[in-house]
């Protein structure tokens, strides 16, 4: 059970180093106006890989924040020109999100960023070791997920 035990902290060693890589690459960006947060970005990326209209509410689940938390993030993109709110013609208590021309383009930068971290990261491991990781990686995550 220790090797067991052992692997796991591995694993979250690994997750750890691969935030910290890519905070670090994303430090280095000269364009501070692109430079967001964490959760800045995973929020705008939520945005942006929704295929129907985005409101704030549905963010608060996808998210799994209060509405308060989400609304500063919101505002904080909105500010740094990312994203945009649009006020529901029919009901004006509901704003949908659109990301703007800028926040394509960040999320385009960040993608980047990504891809050229884990292609260093995976230097030396063959395609049949990278889908036997991505298959347990994802098995472990749909176990976890129905905890």
């Amino acid at each position: 059970m220790e090797s067991a035990n052992h692997s796991h902290f591995e694993l979250s060693n690994l997750m750890r180093e691969i935030i910290r890589i890519f905070k670090n690459r994303i430090s280095e960006l000269e364009d501070d106006s692109i430079k967001i947060a964490h959760e800045q970005f995973a929020l705008l990326r939520a945005i942006s890989m929704k295929e129907e209209e985005v409101i704030q509410k549905d963010l608060a689940e996808i998210m799994g924040k209060d509405k308060s938390a989400i609304l500063r993030i919101i505002d904080t993109l909105e500010e740094k020109n990312l994203i945009r709110r649009v006020v529901d013609k029919n009901d004006r208590r509901k704003n949908y999100l659109m990301i703007t021309k800028f926040g394509d383009h960040a999320l385009k930068v960040y993608y980047k960023i990504g891809e050229d971290m884990l292609s260093d990261i995976n230097k030396g491991l063959s395609e049949d070791d990278l889908n036997t990781f991505n298959r347990i990686v994802m098995h472990m995550k749909n176990n976890a997920i129905n905890l």
